[in-house]
Order: structure tokens, then C-alpha cells, then sequence
């Protein structure tokens, strides 16, 4: 399962400090719900995007599991969206519409491609989340959808954190490891 993990850093700070040490495991184990349960697993790398530069950069991503069920949980942090390489707040510029922001210059490839899966996913996502962020319209635009959800959380880190966390999805797409397991251990 992947939990989203708030940090205060920049993804090239988080990789400076080797914040992944620090990341706290949750208290509670987010598939069976006991407290206590969960003991560090490890780690696994991903790449994100640097800001103000053309490159990538390898963040090591915190791993648990629990004692008691056997569920793997990993902590993204939430400068990085599940699936996707671009950084949480270049993908937020550029659903904002900053085209003149260099980050968004650099990835308008990768975040038109973002916002086009968001808008597939639209129609699924909105029967998820209901009017959790608001009084939704019947069949909100995708822009009408980020406006409402910005408002809702004040970004998209936190709109991801409450997304995964809460309602096992995100604005991508309902995946895997965002679900509890079917088959209990």
C-alpha cells in the first residue's frame, strides 16, 4: 500500500539529508488498522524531477510492513505524485496555466499528458470522491474539477495526501497500491 507523507523539503533537500531515514512509519497500519504494527522494510528508489534544472533526480522512498497482516507500506513523500515523474508543484503550475513558469516550460509534454489521464479519469473519480471536497456539479469539466479541489485542500500535495490516504485514488488514476488487499493473510 502507499501512503502520502508530508515534508517540509524540497525533493534535491530531501535527497541531501537522506530524509527517507527520518520518515516515520504511520501509527496505524493502513490495511488492518492496528496500532503499533508496522517495522521498517527498507526502502525503494524513483525519479523526480529537479527543479530549475532539465533532470532528474533518484529519491529513496521509505518502506514498512506489518507484523500482523504482512502488508508492505511505503511513504511517498508529497513533493512526488504516485506514478509520475514531474514534481507536485510543477504539475500544480502547470494545471494552473503558468506556461511561463521554466519548470513548466521544460515538462508541458509530460503535464499535457497528466491533465489529459486526469480528464479520462474524471467521470470515476468524481463517483469516488463525491462532494468530499464541495457540492460537485453532475459532470464537472476538468478545470471546474481542479478549481473546486484546489479550493477544497490548498494544493496538490495535500489534495494527493487526502486522495490517496482517505479515498484510495488519486487525480491519475485507482491504483493497486492504493488499495487494501482482497485476500486477508
Amino acid at each position: 500500500m502507499q501512503t502520502i507523507y508530508p515534508v517540509a523539503l524540497t525533493p534535491e533537500q530531501y535527497v541531501e539529508q537522506n530524509y527517507q531515514k527520518r520518515v516515520r512509519c504511520p501509527e496505524n497500519c493502513p490495511n488492518c488498522g492496528l496500532a503499533n504494527s508496522l517495522e521498517v522494510h527498507g526502502y525503494y528508489h524513483r525519479y523526480l524531477t529537479q527543479s530549475a534544472v532539465v533532470a532528474v533526480l533518484m529519491i529513496w522512498v521509505r518502506r514498512f510492513i506489518c507484523t500482523v497482516c504482512e502488508v508492505t507500506v511505503s511513504c511517498l513523500p508529497d513533493f512526488a505524485q504516485p506514478y509520475r515523474v514531474v514534481n507536485t508543484a510543477t504539475v500544480q503550475a502547470g494545471f494552473d496555466g503558468q506556461e511561463t513558469n521554466p519548470d513548466v516550460w521544460r515538462w508541458q509534454g509530460l503535464i499535457d499528458a497528466y491533465w489529459k489521464r486526469f480528464t479520462e479519469h474524471l467521470p470515476l473519480l468524481t463517483r469516488t470522491v463525491g462532494n468530499v471536497f464541495g457540492r460537485c456539479p453532475l459532470r464537472p469539466s476538468a478545470h471546474v474539477f481542479w478549481l473546486q479541489l484546489k479550493k477544497a485542500c490548498g494544493g496538490l500535495a495535500t489534495a494527493t495526501r487526502q486522495l490517496v490516504d482517505s479515498l484510495r485514488t488519486c487525480l491519475f488514476g485507482t491504483y493497486r497500491c492504493h488499495q487494501r488487499p482482497s485476500v486477508s493473510r
